[in-house]
């Protein structure tokens, strides 16, 4: 199948992206370090696609799919995994409106318009699929502007679910607890015993997409073992 996974580059996004590779899937991997991309390529293999952008720059979406369309790409799967972190304060008070603003932006509003650009090319896909990566942050009173865009991400994921259902794309929202990536982890050191692995959720991802066509899993919630950190 050919899959685009935004974000792709990094983190939970590689970790996916090595997963599908490997079961023989073609990918276009999107994000915003030209250098990154260039060393997912290196790694997965010449066969996969990268394309640089700020995603939640408006008409991203859209240049993306004009770049995909050149290339022969024609994507059955769009996996939604790029998002933004805030961990400056705990607060839900103290940020300025502008960082909430900015969160919702680059956790719900870019997820909104990239889907509505992909969702009409993936009803004719093989296997039209878009997986949405959320966060536990969206299933408790989590006093965090990052737990008010994926509590929003997930309210937009469970109705995306619905209404697509009769254009014949699956919906899955997998909401991971703290997951250990490259990324600092907020309140400092924390071990690697305590959070989520990366391949941890690749290996759901790829699971998700070997199912029957008639099967579609909504949501997934993922924690480790002693619950979440943060």
């Amino acid at each position: 199948m050919n899959i685009l996974i935004t974000g792709g580059s990094r983190g939970i996004g590689l970790a996916i992206a090595r997963e599908l590779a490997a079961a023989g899937h073609r990918l276009l991997l999107t994000g915003r370090s030209e250098q990154s991309l260039a060393e997912a390529r290196s790694a997965l293999g010449e066969e996969t696609l990268v394309y640089a952008h700020d995603r939640t720059l408006g008409g991203a979406a859209e240049k993306t799919a004009a770049f995909a369309r050149e290339r022969g790409f024609e994507p059955d799967v769009l996996i939604l995994n790029a998002a933004s972190f805030y961990d400056a304060t705990r607060s839900v008070v103290e940020p300025g409106a502008e960082e909430l603003e900015r969160i919702l932006r680059a956790n719900v509003i870019a997820n909104y318009e990239w889907t509505r650009t992909f969702a009409p090319l993936l009803e004719g896909g093989r296997y039209p699929r878009i997986i949405l990566i959320g966060s536990t942050a969206s299933l408790r009173a989590d006093t965090s502007l990052y737990g008010i865009s994926k509590a929003a991400l997930r309210n937009y994921a469970l109705g995306l679910r619905e209404e697509l259902k009769t254009s014949g794309i699956g919906v899955t929202l997998i909401n991971p607890g703290g997951t250990f990536t490259e990324r600092r982890v907020p309140g400092g050191e924390i071990g690697p015993d305590r959070l989520l692995e990366s391949r941890d959720i690749a290996l759901l991802t790829a699971a998700l997409l070997t199912l029957s066509p008639q099967a579609v899993v909504e949501e997934l919630t993922v924690r480790p073992m002693l619950g979440d950190t943060f």
